[in-house]
């Protein structure tokens, strides 16, 4: 499959009729001695939707169709909600730097319906993204009906997160979590901790998957017991560690951890002394004057720039083709398309060595 975006001359291919017949039925109009007759019309239509096409106004709007060097982000939740302001602006401050230096403009599609607290593309929205030559898409609820229609329809995208898709056509860039979470096991380990739980709710969002296979391959690296806490409730939560003796715990950064490190401090556990918890990537509710928190930390600014050099890339001709032949090997252009960023280690000053470094006596090696 091309990586092209559709055009009129591949609907009037397909419906057998000329590019300006396209043209007069998209328009709803013709010209005075010109006559579409109904069953010709329907087959443009039945083309239009087959393909998959939507009108570029952008385009239309130029001579001889040329590229209009705007490039759009979409996100799939609020863009600028105040509890989340801290953790979306690294992703903008780098795509905004990434496009100074390409001289392309942005443009923030933000009047896609809202559904259930999230954005959706219906057939209007996919006309909208028409206006800009490509789009990068952000955003941890996506639906996937609407990627594969993305994919169908060629046009170009890229995707700020790891994410899948049938023969591996979606372009994204994304964060090592699994790499980022077997590094903080391995040094909770070194620092002499043997009963190491995670914290969060094991959800289906791609990092949620990730670090918690990552946490997987560590334990089992290192011949310990899995243990989950997955309590909504950051008190229980709390308590939970306590009971279960935990000397360390690995925190996802969306489960509040300054209100869990409070709670384990009114229980007589103090962090790091007692418990060493480190984070997972950066708190999505930072507390002014906060913790200094030991973990890693997502890039999440160089993954909006490396976003937006790879799309600008895939509108341009020398863009990384996005198709994949069944049961080809990897290549070069493979791992330009789907580029995954070291995630640093962070200090912090909430690790410390285990005080009681006794061996696990549970012989289990996963208590989920």
């Amino acid at each position: 499959m091309p990586r092209r975006r559709i055009t009129q001359t591949d609907v009037a291919a397909m419906a057998g009729v000329s590019q300006a017949t396209v043209s007069f039925v998209l328009n709803g109009s013709t010209p005075a001695g010109v006559r579409i007759s109904e069953e010709t019309r329907q087959r443009v239509l039945d083309a239009i939707r087959i393909t998959g096409y939507t009108a570029n106004p952008a385009a239309q709007r130029l001579a001889g169709g040329g590229l209009a060097q705007i490039l759009g982000v979409f996100t799939y939740e609020a863009t600028f909600p105040r509890a989340s302001r801290d953790f979306y602006g690294p992703f903008l401050v780098g795509i905004e730097h990434a496009a100074e230096r390409l001289g392309v403009d942005l443009l923030l599609f933000t009047s896609a319906p809202v559904q259930d607290g999230r954005r959706r593309l219906t057939r209007e929205g996919w006309q909208r993204l028409g206006v800009a030559d490509g789009c990068l898409l952000l955003g941890q609820h996506e639906h996937r009906g609407e990627l594969q229609h993305l994919l169908d329809t060629n046009y170009p995208f890229v995707f700020i997160g790891k994410r899948g898709s049938d023969g591996g056509r979606l372009p994204y860039v994304g964060a090592d979590y699994v790499g980022g979470t077997v590094r903080q096991i391995d040094r909770l380990v070194q620092l002499g901790h043997r009963r190491i739980g995670y914290v969060g709710m094991r959800g289906t969002d791609q990092p949620t998957l990730d670090r918690v296979d990552g946490y997987r391959r560590a334990m089992k690296a290192q011949g310990l017991t899995t243990r989950f806490v997955e309590l909504d409730d950051v008190a229980a939560t709390a308590a939970e560690i306590v009971d279960q003796r935990f000397t360390a715990v690995v925190v996802a950064p969306e489960n509040h951890p300054e209100e869990l490190a409070d709670e384990l401090e009114r229980r007589g556990k103090q962090v790091p002394d007692d418990v060493s918890v480190l984070l997972l990537g950066q708190p999505h509710h930072p507390r002014r004057g906060g913790r200094p928190w030991s973990g890693f930390s997502v890039p999440r600014e160089e993954m909006g720039a490396r976003a937006l050099y790879l799309l600008s890339r895939l509108v341009s001709d020398d863009g990384p083709k996005r198709d994949r032949e069944p049961g080809r090997t990897t290549t070069a252009a493979d791992a330009e398309l789907h580029q995954i960023l070291v995630c640093p280690d962070v200090e912090g000053g909430t690790a410390a060595p285990a005080r009681d470094p006794r061996p696990e006596t549970d012989n289990r090696t996963d208590l989920a």
